[in-house]
């Protein structure tokens, strides 16, 4: 369980170009199912994100992972509850070029030291769950946009995450890649996992697997509701 109490955070703060993207959120998120996060760019649903997955901490306000408080860990045992706790997919996918598919998705596991065959053989089994066995030597600059996103989805569950945060997975897909990436986060969800999408696609709203949707404006949760 996720808690986020009177959580805020500014960008540039003390500064004339201060921004205020979060405004006290407190929110008590769960583990299963799948959460999104909607609003407009800026109403805060990816800086929320990027807190929760403890890319960044709050400017005030605490958060607790299953009860251990995160926002003041020291960052070398922040950067340890990220690599086993979370898995992220970027909206940019944030592929390295120059460097194929299937090392693109082992990269996430290089530092926790898993023995180099046994790390090809995870992910290679992850490329053929997405469809992408074929691709593995591939150089990722060549992907199409939906191939790059499964990409990004397989190295998000290289290191068996138990929480996948998704920002704007349907950002640079049609309708058809759109709902088949959406299917596969709610797999994931089926399977035990936890997923958080932020979106502002009626799309994502609209998928059977969403369970609980929440809205932000202006960095403030301003409905959350079940679906």
């Amino acid at each position: 369980m996720i808690e986020l109490s009177a959580v805020s955070k500014v960008f540039h703060q003390g500064r004339p170009n201060e921004f205020r993207a979060l405004r006290e959120v407190s929110l008590t998120l769960e583990r299963g199912g799948v959460t999104v996060f909607k609003g407009p760019s800026g109403s805060g649903k990816t800086t929320l994100l990027t807190l929760i997955g403890a890319l960044a901490r709050p400017t005030s306000g605490r958060i607790t992972l299953d009860g251990r408080l995160l926002s003041n860990l020291p960052e070398r045992f922040l950067t340890d509850v990220r690599r086993h706790t979370f898995g992220f997919v970027f909206q940019q996918f944030n592929l390295i070029r120059g460097l194929t598919v299937l090392e693109n998705v082992m990269l996430p596991a290089y530092p926790l030291g898993r023995p180099y065959r046994e790390l090809v053989n995870a992910a290679q089994t992850l490329l053929e769950q997405f469809g992408l066995g074929e691709k593995a030597a591939n150089q990722v600059e060549w992907l199409s946009g939906g191939e790059a996103q499964r990409t990004a989805l397989a190295r998000a569950l290289i290191n068996n995450p138990t929480v996948i945060i998704a920002d704007e997975p349907t950002a640079h897909l049609d309708s058809a890649r759109s709902r088949e990436v959406l299917v596969l986060l709610g797999e994931l969800a089926a399977q035990g996992r936890t997923v958080f999408i932020s979106s502002h696609d009626p799309l994502v709203f609209e998928a059977v697997s969403v369970s609980r949707l929440i809205e932000l404006q202006d960095g403030r949760i301003v409905a959350d509701s079940p679906c």
